[in-house]
């Protein structure tokens, strides 16, 4: 009896075992088909790995100082949008400069935007590596991403429409393999005369310029704050 029960409980443990081996087989084809139905709608659409993970979130297009900029009444008019952060509302509709989206202030304007990624810069040689700037290097080993903002007219008789456009590169978080992260600060320059066919109409780098996720309140452990006064000031329990 003791036998007959023993090879019960071992016929039990081998079929629980190719149970869950089958289980996890199953679920890696799965995973990996999905991947590969994400990879082949990427391509149908243009979007590459990177503009997907991306186009869920709102980005932000930090404050950028203009001083480089010596047209005054362009510089004035660029300052009065770039003053404050701008978020970025991507979306995955192709657009006339790459993918839409709509860049929005604090005030709650909103402007017309694009959004696109392009390819590295042209690699540092290794004897070049000890030269070059950090930010530099990193534009030549990783993707970049290009979020273009098309201003209003300087004036009311102008049609011309200047854009802003932040160049940062990017890649895979080390933590999470499907969050994506700017690296370093990005370049940002200035189409004084928008977008056009002539050909004598230059962009201007104007410097640095810094793109980031807007940070939310964090949590607070309603046990670990009890006592304390500091969170009960006219915070709820939960939240800094």
């Amino acid at each position: 009896m003791v036998r007959f029960f023993c090879m019960f409980l071992l016929v039990n443990q081998v079929s629980a075992q190719r149970f869950l081996r089958e289980g996890f087989s199953n679920q890696m084809e799965s995973d990996f088909k999905g991947e590969m139905k994400l990879e082949e709608n990427e391509s149908a659409s243009g979007m590459t790995r990177e503009m997907f993970l991306m186009k869920d979130l709102d980005w932000e297009l930090q404050p950028v100082d203009f001083k480089n900029v010596k047209d005054m009444q362009m510089r004035r008019h660029l300052e009065s949008f770039f003053s404050e952060p701008v978020t970025m509302k991507l979306s995955a509709r192709k657009g006339k400069y790459g993918l839409r989206a709509v860049g929005q202030l604090q005030s709650g304007k909103r402007l017309r935007a694009f959004w696109r990624q392009v390819g590295a810069n042209p690699r540092v040689k290794t004897s070049d590596l000890l030269s070059t700037s950090y930010e530099e290097a990193l534009r030549t080993r990783l993707s970049v991403v290009e979020f273009e903002v098309q201003l209003p007219p300087t004036n009311r008789k102008s049609k011309v429409l200047p854009s802003v456009v932040f160049s940062v590169p990017v890649e895979p978080g080390t933590m999470n393999a499907k969050a994506i992260i700017p690296r370093g600060s990005g370049t940002v320059r200035v189409l004084p005369r928008g977008r056009g066919m002539d050909e004598t109409n230059p962009s201007q780098q104007v410097g640095k310029g810094f793109v980031s996720l807007p940070m939310r309140a964090g949590l607070v452990d309603p046990g670990w704050a009890k006592g304390r006064s500091i969170f009960r000031r006219g915070r709820s329990t939960g939240a800094i």
